[in-house]
């Protein structure tokens, strides 16, 4: 196994160098393709960051850096991060360290009853002191087609179900030498498994009413975290933060049975010493303990083998650091160790690099690597209809090789060329659970399947910002996946074809974002975005079946009367497509939402 991985690692820094004389990468780390349970919201902050805002909005000034496209996975309009984006309310993206306005307001509501509110305000907003408090809701209660009309003939109108509530305090204060970070947060989500029956081999001999998508489950999540920082950058900086996360599912696989309890506690501890020149040097440590109490099962699954027990995973990452106008520079290396069914230790690069090359133009390389941890917790965020019984182990990278150029080549025009290799052991794929079915159970599960994954991208980015008042965006990239079956417990109960035919499952291949803003008056500001998935598999029923491609296109208007109040509406899917992202979950047709946005 070691030289395999050995080979995998040596094979793909030689991809990754080929695919770099004709491309590079963007800085982020994170997966070009980051699924989250949270709702792209009729403005765009997210939940736990959405009680910093409280100032009206500007468009951003453009910046040279990539974000991840982020879409709900769920009934809810389709939505993607935008590459620019004028926001209706104020962006916690903005640096402001002092407010004008104590709270803001949203409310919104479309069709298919779609609902969303957030309410936020400031406590307290001192020099040394800052409290605030926020809460956010989503919701909605309407019928959904799946892009097989066959499908909606055989089971008739399928409505989704979904409430999600989450709010939290957060509270710092800047000592002379550190600062002290304490808060916390609360979310209760309900939701129903409407999605089409995957588990059973012939679905048109499948008994009516033998399976259950009218119960809703019900996630609960409750976070506390607390840290310390040192404030005085001439002298040795620390940091010390600690957290803890209670997950539960009220649900295993029926109603009838228990779900899963989750505990994670986390530690986060750095050391950094300045030396002269802009240097210093410096160690990060990170520890994750999780303890679960095991959900309750049918006896016919035979789940004994399965580690519900405690996991740790350690990370230590010794790093030096160079910081200057002509060239940035980490050279560091993560050493890892994760124990859940065995144990196992691991090395991956940590390496940063940026080099300007002219006055507008940089070339820049990020070699990294790491462990996932693939809580519950995470997971329901990424896809709420995952097996309520059967938690995935950890994903470990050995690397993740990214390189491109980022350069401004005319004035508001920015452009970023990118291309990059990872490998991955256990990485998460979602595919239609294959369990026998249940009678009166949540029969339209995904399961977490997890082989060990290379993928080589490529791709590139194109804006344009002129003056605020017109903009656009174009961004394309290629995902080409190897994947080998790993063989373990949590990929032994779902049917998966052989090396040769494995497909990503559930992942794009191509994804391809556009979009432009114009605002004709001061007030008026409008939206067009368009957004492309394709080349997305599911394994079902003995086959790969290829998804129809997701083609989005939203339309968005907004009028901001005066530095307080703002009023939007927004038109989804106006292709008036049935698609989907998780096989057997249809999207939401044509919707429109109507909100407003108050600052005071």
């Amino acid at each position: 196994m070691k030289k395999n991985k050995i080979y995998a690692l040596a094979t793909g820094f030689m991809l990754f160098l080929t695919t770099v004389a004709v491309s590079a990468q963007q800085p982020d780390t994170k997966e070009d393709i980051n699924r989250q349970m949270t709702l792209e919201r009729e403005y765009d902050p997210t939940i736990m960051d959405a009680s910093k805002i409280n100032t009206l909005p500007k468009v951003r000034e453009m910046v040279v850096q990539q974000r991840p496209i982020v879409y709900s996975d769920y009934t809810l309009p389709l939505h993607f991060e935008n590459e620019i984006t004028v926001l209706p309310s104020g962006t916690f993206m903005t640096d402001i360290e002092r407010y004008a306005n104590k709270g803001y307001l949203h409310l919104a509501a479309g069709m298919l009853m779609n609902f969303t509110g957030d309410f936020g305000y400031h406590l307290l907003d001192t020099e040394r002191d800052d409290l605030r408090f926020h809460f956010s809701h989503r919701s909605t209660n309407g019928n959904v087609q799946s892009p097989d009309a066959a499908l909606d003939a055989l089971f008739g109108k399928r409505k989704a179900k979904l409430n999600d509530n989450l709010g939290g305090l957060d509270f710092k204060h800047a000592f002379d030498a550190l600062t002290l970070s304490l808060g916390g947060s609360a979310g209760f989500s309900a939701f129903n498994y409407y999605g089409m029956p995957t588990n059973i081999s012939n679905i048109s001999t499948f008994p009516a009413g033998s399976s259950d998508s009218i119960t809703n489950q019900a996630n609960r999540n409750i976070n506390l975290y607390a840290n310390i920082a040192s404030t005085i950058q001439e002298k040795l900086g620390y940091h010390l933060g600690v957290d803890y996360t209670n997950f539960n599912q009220k649900y295993a696989l029926a109603p009838e049975y228990k779900g899963i309890t989750e505990n994670n506690i986390g530690l986060d501890f750095g050391l950094n010493s300045p030396v002269k020149n802009e240097q210093c040097f410096g160690i990060d440590v990170k520890l994750n303990i999780l303890n679960y109490s095991a959900p309750e099962l049918p006896t016919a699954l035979q789940a004994d083998s399965i580690n519900f027990g405690n996991r740790y995973e350690l990370t230590f990452s010794p790093y030096y650091k160079l910081d200057r106008e002509s060239l940035k520079l980490l050279l560091g290396v993560n050493l890892m160790m994760v124990s859940q069914q065995e144990t196992d230790f691991l090395v991956s690069p940590n390496i940063q690099l940026d080099v300007p090359f002219s006055t507008s133009s940089v070339f820049y390389v990020d070699l990294g690597g790491g462990i996932e941890s693939n809580t519950v917790s995470q997971i329901s965020r990424i896809n709420r209809y995952v097996n309520p019984a059967f938690p995935p182990d950890a994903s470990k990278t050995w690397l993740d090789g990214q390189m491109g150029v980022r350069s401004s080549v005319a004035t508001g025009l920015w452009l970023n060329i990118f291309g990059g290799y990872k490998y991955t052991e256990a990485d998460v794929f979602f595919n239609p659970s294959m369990y026998d079915w249940i009678d009166n159970g949540f029969n339209n599960v995904s399961m977490a399947y997890q082989p060990n994954s290379q993928r080589l991208q490529i791709g590139a980015s194109l804006k344009y910002d002129y003056k605020s008042i017109f903009g656009f965006y174009l961004k394309g990239a290629y995902n080409h996946y190897t994947l080998t079956y790993a063989d373990s417990w949590k990929n032994r109960t779902t049917q998966i074809p052989d090396n040769d035919d494995i497909q990503a499952y559930g992942k794009p291949n191509v994804t391809v974002n556009l979009g432009l803003y114009a605002k004709p008056a001061a007030p008026l500001t409008f939206n067009l975005d368009y957004n492309m998935l394709s080349g997305i598999y599911a394994y079902y029923n003995g086959e790969n079946v290829k998804m129809k491609p997701v083609n989005d296109l939203r339309l968005r208007g907004s009028w901001q009367f005066n530095n307080t109040f703002s009023l939007y509406a927004q038109l989804n899917n106006l292709l008036f497509q049935r698609q989907e992202l998780i096989f057997g979950y249809p999207l939401q047709p044509f919707t429109a939402m109507v909100g407003f946005n108050v600052n005071f």
